[in-house]
């Protein structure tokens, strides 16, 4: 029987090529200009109180680092905090007066306090910083117009480029807005001396007090992502290069619905793998059905044939969807044989083995599933191996790879050792980190 072909006409076939007004070439040229990656880049912080900026901060610092980058949060709140024990008492007697728009003295220290951080920021970026977050409230287009001065200055006195991102957090969500504010004065030392009701209303006198005076960021001022509720919305602007590739969809990714993540490490290869697999899968099954954790679970696995038949039986045992994702399989070891488990111990972020993989390898093939789990309000157990596992526990506890692929690196390296038998969970905590705890089932 012939083959049967599509007879739609396309119309643009042969029509030359595509003519643009100069607007539309002018815009198109600033895209051009600001899709290469730039050799240092600031992301500005801009919020009110309580809209999880610091959450976001240390968000992005855990994954940034992890993704091979030199990412430092500079916060002016903190800098405050550091200040002279007389100004300390000062702002403790005035409260939220001292973030009121319309007290001058008060302004002039909160603006030497910030651009004083923003001297560090820019003296960490000369000495060899890759990306730097600037955490604060920037509310108003006089500091932000100062920050992108000051950027430019230090791109030529750098003699490299030097990009600003503004990231806007927005909240009008009443529920989480409360949340955020009741788990600021438990955990901020501005208000340790206060009771919690008390705490709250100078907490929402503050509030007001920047509300007064507060400009949203605006296209005019350059490239942005806005925030909503922690995640319900994002929007982007003059967003290219790296940002769209890892940033955009990592700040898209966060939540702050607290849900345990899982991680086990089975062999490769088969046969004896294949039998560790299934024992292990049991094993998991009856703990998780123990600790009642079975409910929306949700399985990511390895191509291996261990995970794949581990994966299959406990989808099967306790209903659990599962996503097979190649790579979440084992670092890739190429021709060497011998010693590479010690070898793994001292490899440096960007060394291969030979016609293999480098830790920085393994890192960008296993951005997708971070993402993916970081995106899940589900709770997620991963079935994978010793080298993709460690590498996630690096991102999700803040260490160093280099640090803790070694097998035998730490008690949770270990735990995450071929053979262990053990299951590694992480959850949550409240600044945006997760809280380990191993679990050893033989």
């Amino acid at each position: 029987m012939a083959a049967k072909y599509s007879t739609k006409v396309d119309y643009y076939e042969n029509s030359g090529s595509f003519e643009l007004p100069e607007a539309v070439l002018a815009k198109l040229a600033t895209r051009s200009s600001l899709t290469p990656d730039s050799a240092k880049l600031i992301l500005v912080m801009v919020g009110l109180p309580a809209r999880g900026k610091s959450f976001i901060c240390h968000k992005l610092q855990a994954f940034l680092s992890w993704s091979g980058h030199r990412t430092e949060v500079f916060n002016a709140g903190q800098k405050r905090r550091n200040s002279s024990c007389e100004m300390q008492e000062a702002q403790s007697r005035m409260s939220a007066d001292f973030f009121d728009s319309g007290n001058a003295q008060a302004k002039q220290t909160r603006e030497t306090i910030a651009m004083a951080t923003l001297d560090e920021l820019l003296a960490w970026l000369e000495h060899g910083g890759e990306v730097a977050i600037f955490d604060a409230t920037n509310s108003n287009r006089a500091r932000r117009r100062h920050v992108l001065a000051r950027a430019d200055e230090a791109a030529a006195a750098f003699g490299q480029s030097v990009s600003v991102v503004f990231i806007e957090s927005l909240c009008d969500e009443p529920a989480l807005l409360e949340a955020n504010m009741r788990n600021k004065v438990r955990a901020s030392p501005d208000f340790k001396h206060l009771d919690e009701a008390t705490a709250l209303a100078d907490l929402q006198r503050r509030i007001a007090n920047y509300e007064a005076a507060y400009e949203p960021v605006s296209d005019d001022e350059g490239a942005y992502i806005k925030l909503y509720n922690l995640s319900s919305k994002v929007t982007a602007h003059q967003v290219f290069g790296r940002m769209s590739k890892s940033v955009l969809p990592f700040v898209m990714s966060m939540h702050v619905h607290a849900r345990p993540v899982y991680l086990a490490a089975f062999l490769t290869g088969t046969g004896n793998a294949d039998e560790h697999g299934k024992r292990f899968a049991e094993k998991i099954s009856a703990w998780l059905k123990r600790r009642s954790a079975t409910h929306s679970l949700r399985l990511l696995s390895s191509t291996q044939p261990a995970s794949i038949s581990a994966a299959a039986m406990l989808s099967s045992d306790i209903g659990a969807p599962v996503t097979h994702q190649s790579g979440l399989n084992p670092l890739d070891r190429g021709t060497t044989v011998a010693e590479g488990d010690q070898l793994l111990a001292k490899m440096r972020f960007d060394e291969r083995f030979a016609g293999g993989e480098s830790f920085q390898d393994l890192v960008r093939r296993l951005e997708s599933s971070l993402l993916e789990i970081e995106a899940s309000m589900e709770p997620v157990l991963v079935l994978a191996h010793g080298s993709p596992c460690r590498a996630l526990r690096a991102y999700f506890l803040s260490l160093e790879i280099e640090k803790c692929m070694g097998a035998a690196s730490s008690e949770g390296a270990i735990a995450l050792a071929n053979e262990s038998e053990s299951v590694v969970e992480l959850v949550p905590k409240v600044g945006g980190g997760f809280v380990e705890t191993i679990h050893h089932l033989t």
